[in-house]
Order: C-alpha cells, then structure tokens, then sequence
C-alpha cells in the first residue's frame, strides 16, 4: 500500500455533469463494462466511491466511471494516491498506455507546509485558469470492478508540502499516451500553476498570492536543521 499523506487529502469535487465532460473533452462515447452504472453526476469524489475517469480505449478517449481505491476495498486503507513510480508494481502498470487515466476535478486538496511549528495541514484548492482541472491517475481490473487511484508529488517549493500531479491540457496526450520518460518528467511539482487556494465561492486566503518562488519557512527540529 503507497500511503505516505493524511487520508484528508483523498477529497475532491467535480462540478460537471458526465454529459459536459463528453462535450468538454470531444468524447464520442462513454464506456459501459465498469461495474458503477452509468451515473450522470458525481460531485463529491471520496475514497471507495465512483468518479469519472478520462482512459484510451480501442476507439480513443472515452468516458469511465471506476471506484477511487485502486486495490478495489482489499485493504484496510483504501489505496487511493501513488507517490512513486519506481517501485515496480506502479510502474509495471504506469508502462502500458491503456492503464494511464485523467480524473477531471473542479476542486481538490493538497497539503500546506506549517508556518508555526504545528503539523502540515490539507486545504482545498481550485486552478484560476481551469474550472475543470485534470489530475494524472492509473487503473486496472480488481474484482472484476474498475479501480484507479490518482498520483501525487511533493510541492517544491512554495507553500506546498504535497500536491495531486495535475496535468495540463497541453500534457494530456503525453500522459495517456507517452513513453517512460515522459511520465518521470510530468510527475514534478510546478511553481507556475496558478493554484488558488480554497474554493470558487470563497474569498481568497491571505496567502493565495504568495510568490509561488519562495520556500516557506518549515517546520525545525530540536537541533535547529
């Protein structure tokens, strides 16, 4: 199991329907033989729970709805975030383009660095430039039930401790679709997102506009490192 962030991360939004998705992303049509039904509408995006999902099939992009737990409920945690790549049973399936996904979100959490001493908390976070964001993922069979979990990487610098791996429209054929060294080369923070922090309906945190170029003071040991 690949869990090394608080299970308060594994929380996002999606404010679309899976017809505006299909409109949104040209796709011509969805994909049936998942074990969720055809849901119009899934907002609210939690471990264990179905969400949309962007994958290749035979005909090209189409539309999936699959359970966020790529372990499909065997474990005691569910295993919904992939940190690393290099370790084998990732990238055994992270190497074939079919096993790649793309889950749309209109929000997310990530995890903030403490400024005070205490420990790094999760907030929501949205894109100024994208109200529907896309964030890189992996899928397989288990159970006979479509089970993808979503990958993540450390936020460099700035306020960020983690993040989600979005991947920018410019990326996604890259994702789905590239070699080996394109997804090592995606799977890194980037300073020049525009993150806004909290939601759309929120007003901005004092800290939303941060020079996204500074490292935040971190939390110090006893000897000062």
């Amino acid at each position: 199991m690949d869990r090394t962030a608080s299970p308060v991360t594994d929380h996002a939004m999606l404010d679309c329907s899976a017809d505006e998705l299909c409109a949104m992303f040209g796709i011509a049509r969805t994909f049936h033989e998942g074990s969720w039904g055809a849901w119009p509408h899934l907002r609210d995006l939690l471990p264990g729970h179905p969400a949309f999902v962007l994958r290749q099939g035979p005909q090209g992009l189409g539309l999936d709805t699959q359970r966020w737990d790529i372990n499909g409920g065997e474990t005691c945690w569910p295993t919904t975030q992939i940190f690393s790549l290099s370790l084998p049973w990732w990238r055994r399936l992270a190497e074939v383009p079919a096993q790649r996904c793309l889950i749309p979100m209109t929000a997310a959490r990530g995890t903030l660095f403490s400024r005070d001493g205490r420990a790094d908390r999760s907030v929501w976070f949205t894109l100024d430039d994208q109200p529907i964001f896309t964030v890189a993922g992996l899928w397989r069979r288990n159970a006979g039930a479509h089970c993808f979990a979503t990958l993540a990487c450390a936020g460099g610098e700035g306020p960020w401790s983690t993040l989600p791996m979005i991947v920018a429209p410019c990326d996604r054929s890259r994702w789905l679709e590239g070699d080996w060294t394109d997804l090592t080369t995606l799977q890194v923070p980037s300073s020049a997102l525009p993150i806004r922090i909290g939601l759309c309906d929120m007003p901005a945190a004092p800290y939303a506009m941060a020079d996204r170029n500074s490292v935040w003071d971190r939390p110090r040991t006893a000897a000062g490192s």
